[in-house]
Parts: structure tokens; sequence; C-alpha cells
């Protein structure tokens, strides 16, 4: 792994594969095939390549506070149900949330605090280090060995304070290797003060790729965004929001705005000239304790699907999950200061809905894209210059795919 942060995009990468390039081919005109963002094919390929051998963010470790804690979060693209609690020592674990009898889940809510956990079916019943505890009429199974019957393990760790997963049994990177020289810039988004916190989830029929595809580049903000974020976003002397500065570390990436500095809201936007009033004065009465700064990335892409920006009063984090070719789940989270007046809470609330409008204006463009693509009209389709962060992106997936197809013909 390249453990600098760097201007330019050709840096070196290893996410298990072994040292690769991104493509030259794409990075030097950015042109992508088409169907990378509706082959069968390529779906396949990156759930193997990239899905079960990333690390993957999961959760934040004060979500978790106590013994007993736990959620559950679905890796749907490799078919997993991922269970994270943390046991009476302390210490977050990860398991497949299957149990070994005949396979159902043991863990049904997302979220919840349990003594142990105790299979719906049968009544196997699982202690919190994921040791089989009980099996109900244990003498009719008397070849088993309970020893070895407790739930499956999945690979785990945090760094400040972001909990990651890897579906690989032995991972071929620790995480801090994975993360290299985007890890400082992580390191440096704060947001264990940020009590508050609201949560957004929408199935969008486009491809995992094009709904990060948005959030890489400030190109389409004019035209997509007209009605909520153009006004912050565009300015005479950068009216197409290019960032001010790119950087890349193996296949993450991180863009810092030019933003609108004078923007303030219209008196007439009633309610938004409120919520913005409303958001400065919490951010006065709390100190400014968290908050992003001057050199806070807008956009910081944590390869493969997650990314975190500066928002309205505090810290917005998505992902953007792969289901079919041509669909993918998209995860919101919005962190704020805890609300503690009538206002503060309104304010708090319009400040999601307008990130929830904002992330509509996307989704509705990406479904029509997906059609355009998947129509074949065209073979490839390309990102300019100023649209480098996915550039990058597509050309550190397209050397993925091809390294991981090239060790299997060479395993075979």
């Amino acid at each position: 792994m390249t453990n600098i942060l760097s201007a330019t995009p050709e840096g070196g990468f290893d996410l298990g594969h072994g040292m690769m390039m991104p493509d030259a081919a794409i990075l030097r005109d950015g042109r992508v095939a088409a169907d990378s963002f509706w082959s069968e094919a390529q779906h396949a390929a990156e759930r193997d390549a990239i899905y079960r051998r990333c690390w993957l963010y999961m959760v934040r470790a004060e979500d978790l506070p106590e013994p007993g804690d736990y959620v559950v979060r679905d890796v749907e693209i490799c078919g997993v149900s991922v269970l994270i609690v943390r046991g009476r020592d302390d210490v977050l674990r990860a398991f497949h949330n299957v149990c070994r009898h005949r396979g159902m889940p043991v863990a049904d809510a997302p979220c919840g605090k349990a003594e142990a956990f105790r299979c719906p079916y049968h009544s196997w019943t699982f202690s919190l280090d994921g040791s089989l505890k009980a099996i109900p009429n244990q003498r009719r199974f008397p070849a088993l060995d309970a020893g070895d019957l407790g739930l499956v393990p999945i690979a785990i760790d945090i760094y400040a304070g972001f909990v990651f997963i890897n579906l690989d049994p032995q991972p071929a990177l620790s995480l801090q290797a994975f993360l290299g020289g985007i890890a400082p810039l992580l390191e440096a988004t704060t947001l264990a003060p940020f009590a508050h916190r609201d949560s957004l989830s929408y199935e969008v029929w486009a491809n995992w790729k094009a709904g990060l595809d948005p959030q890489y580049e400030g190109y389409h903000v004019g035209t997509v965004h007209a009605l909520t974020i153009r006004e912050i976003s565009v300015t005479p002397a950068n009216p197409f929001s290019e960032f001010r500065k790119i950087a890349f570390a193996g296949p993450h990436a991180a863009g810092w705005s030019q933003g609108n500095p004078s923007w303030r809201p219209r008196a007439d936007r009633i309610v938004q000239f409120f919520a913005v009033q409303t958001m400065g004065a919490l951010a006065g009465r709390v100190a400014g304790e968290g908050y992003p700064s001057a050199e806070t990335p807008a956009s910081l892409a944590i390869f493969p699907n997650f990314m975190i920006h500066p928002g309205a009063g505090g810290w917005f984090t998505q992902q953007h999950w792969p289901l079919t070719a041509q669909s993918h789940r998209w995860t919101a989270h919005y962190y704020y200061h805890a609300p503690v007046t009538a206002s503060e809470r309104f304010a708090i609330a319009q400040a999601t809905a307008f990130g929830r409008d904002s992330g509509m204006e996307d989704f509705m463009v990406m479904a029509r894209q997906q059609k355009g693509l998947a129509s074949g009209a065209t073979d490839s389709f390309y990102y300019g210059e100023a649209e480098m962060l996915p550039r990058h992106r597509a050309a550190v997936i397209r050397s993925v795919l091809n390294g991981a197809q090239a060790n299997m013909r060479s395993a075979a």
C-alpha cells in the first residue's frame, strides 16, 4: 500500500491481490466501459475481488457502548448478515449472523441489547463472545462438539472510532495498511461529540458506482441541484463547482471544496433561514466542538463505498451498497450536537430533510442514467479532468478486476 497522500492518482495500491497501479488508459482519457454499470459478470467480479476482500465500514464504536449492545448489518452483494456485539470483556467482535445448527439468523433486529443470542428455530443459544452456550436436548447430538460450533467469526478492527469488518477469513492486509495515507484524514473526522444522529436509507435503481459518482465531483451541481445546493456551491469564479484540491492514497481519495463563502439563505425561504440561524446558535452553544474545519475535505472517499462529508451543523456519512448489477442501497447518517430547544430540534430536522432532498435529486438522475447505459446505445462513457476522483476509482476497480482474473487464470 502506498502510505502517502499524493496530488496525483497514479500511486500503487494493494487490496489483497498484490501491488497494482490504477488502469493507465482510464486515468489518461477517462473512458470507461458502459457495461461496467450493468454487467452481471462485472457485478460478480466486484463481489469476489472487492467486497469479499476489502475492509468495509460498518458502525461507530460509540454506537455499541455497553456489553451486550449489538448491531446487524447486511452486506447484500455477498449474501452476508454481520452481527457485531460488545462482549462482557468490552471487546467488539463480529460474527456471521448464522446459527451453526440449521443456518438460521440468531439476531433479527437491526440493533439491540442481549444477554445472549438464542436461535428462534430450535433455541440453540450463543454467548456474547460467540461460543455455543446451550443445545436443547443435547443428548440427541452425541457426535457434536459444542466447542467447535460457536458463531463463525468475521475479522474486525477499529480506527479512530470507525468499525470495519473484512469478509476474507484471513485478510491479506491489516486495516491500518488498507487505509494507508488516508488514515490521518479519517482520524481528524471527530464524530464522537455528536450525540444526535439521523439516518436514512433508500433503494436506488442504479449501479452502486453511479451512486458514488455525484459525491466525487461538483460538475453536476449547477444542473442537478438547482433547487438545493447550487447557491451554496457555485460562484462566478467557480461556475462548475470544481474542487480546489484533490489527493489520493492508494485506492482512497479526497477532495477539498471551494464553495460559496458569501452564501446566506434568502429571507423569503423562511424555514431555511430560521434553521440556518438556529444551527449557528447551536454551534455557538457547544463552542464548535468537533466541527469540520477549513482543512476538512468536502468528500473523503474510503474505498470501496464509504464517504464522509462536512454536514449542516456537523457531519454526514454515506455508503452505497450493491444489490444487483443495476441497483444499490444508499444509507446515510447525519451527525449533530444534541438539541436542547424545540428550535434546535426543528433546525436539525430541516437539515436532514435538506440532505434527503439533495440526495433525491441525484437518485432521479442516476436512475435515468442507468436506463440509458443499459440500453446499449453506447459502449462507453467519460469522466473529464474535473471528475478525476471518479476517474481514479474506475481505474482502481478496472485494475483490481483484471488482476484478480489474471490470478485466477495463473492458478488454473
